[in-house]
């Protein structure tokens, strides 16, 4: 098994808190956790919250949304 990068970590935190399910992988997806579009605008202002960063909406809302390319899109914003 990978080493969770500490942002995996965080975006996992996230997700299971905004989801209420328990988020214990880096390929867990997004929508298919439950997730919708009001969730994905409530982790996008957690992360601008939390990071100070803005992310792109049309980075997030793609198919197929996993902890690790949330987590990247968050590095890759800073």
């Amino acid at each position: 098994m990978a080493v969770l990068s500490v942002l995996e970590k965080e975006v996992m935190r996230l997700w299971s808190e905004i989801l209420g399910v328990e988020v214990t992988s880096p390929d867990q997806d997004f929508f298919e956790l439950g997730g919708q579009s009001l969730a994905m605008v409530q982790f996008l202002a957690m992360v601008e919250s939390e990071f100070g960063v803005e992310l792109p909406v049309e980075v997030l809302f793609v198919e197929g949304l996993t902890v690790g390319q949330a987590a990247r899109a968050i590095e890759a914003s800073s």
